[in-house]
Parts: C-alpha cells; sequence; structure tokens
C-alpha cells in the first residue's frame, strides 16, 4: 500500500516556541500562588500570636481583679504573687511564683511559655497589662510573630 501525499500546510499543531510559552506563563502564575500562600501562612501566625497574647492578658486582669475583691472582701491580706495594690508594677515569669500563676493556679504561665506577662496599677484602678513575646531561649515564636506586643487596659473597679 502506497501513502498518500499529504499537504502538512494545512495541518494545524503547536510549535515549540508556543508550548515554552505555556509553560513560562503557567510558571509566573504558580509562582504568584505560592508567595500569596506565604503571605498568609504568616499573617495567620501573626493573628494566632496576637489572640494568645491578649488571652493571657485578659487572664491576667481576671486573676487581679479576684485578687482585688479577696484582698477587701474576704481575706482582707493581699497574696505576695498577685499584688493589687496602686501604685503597683509587677512582672510575671514562668519561673516566678508558679504555684500561683502556673497551671496549677491561674494557668497563665508555665515552665514552656513564649511570652513574658507585666502589670502596672495606676492610682485611678487602671491596669495595664504588656505580653512580650521572649526574644531568646527554645520557646520562641517564629518569623515576624515575634515582634507583636500586645497591651490590654482595664478598670479594676
Amino acid at each position: 500500500m502506497k501513502r498518500r501525499k499529504t499537504d502538512r500546510k494545512n495541518e494545524r499543531g503547536l510549535t515549540l516556541v508556543e508550548v515554552l510559552v505555556a509553560f513560562f506563563i503557567l510558571f509566573v502564575v504558580t509562582l504568584a500562588v505560592l508567595q500569596l500562600l506565604t503571605m498568609a501562612y504568616l499573617v495567620n501566625l501573626g493573628s494566632t500570636v496576637r489572640t494568645e497574647l491578649t488571652y493571657k492578658a485578659e487572664q491576667v486582669v481576671e486573676t487581679a481583679r479576684l485578687q482585688l475583691y479577696r484582698k477587701t472582701a474576704v481575706t482582707g491580706v493581699e497574696d505576695p504573687c498577685c499584688p493589687v495594690a496602686s501604685g503597683t508594677s509587677y512582672s510575671i515569669t514562668p519561673t516566678d511564683c508558679q504555684p500561683f500563676w502556673g497551671p496549677a493556679g491561674a494557668n497563665v504561665v508555665s515552665p514552656d511559655s513564649r511570652y513574658a506577662l507585666n502589670y502596672w496599677i495606676d492610682a485611678n484602678s487602671t491596669m495595664t497589662v504588656q505580653a512580650v513575646p521572649l526574644t531568646s531561649g527554645p520557646n520562641v515564636y517564629l518569623g515576624p510573630a515575634g515582634t507583636k506586643v500586645v497591651v490590654y487596659v482595664a478598670q479594676l473597679q
């Protein structure tokens, strides 16, 4: 059997240049999507850190309110691990007053906490809590999330 001669000019197909251009466009779009996913992850990580620090600062305020109530209405004695007098400045660390602030007590800090908490009470009974991520040690927040600082202000009375 003889093959018929066909006219190749009428046939349609893709050239190598067209395929390479299509791959390049696909590559550029894929890079843009990957960069978008990376940015979304970093924003999500920062939001998670900010939420955790805000929650811990809120726990400090509620614990101080409870201690103020116990001091004024129940015992009349202030706990040395949670001073609530006007003009007080106190730093809560994972090793300081562990039975009071740790998992067995207020559950605000633990030995592997990744943040430090400080609070101040002014003469108007306004409490300011600052939650700061740790910058050194084995337990630190990764990436730009380690720069998030939360300042939480509340009225005690």
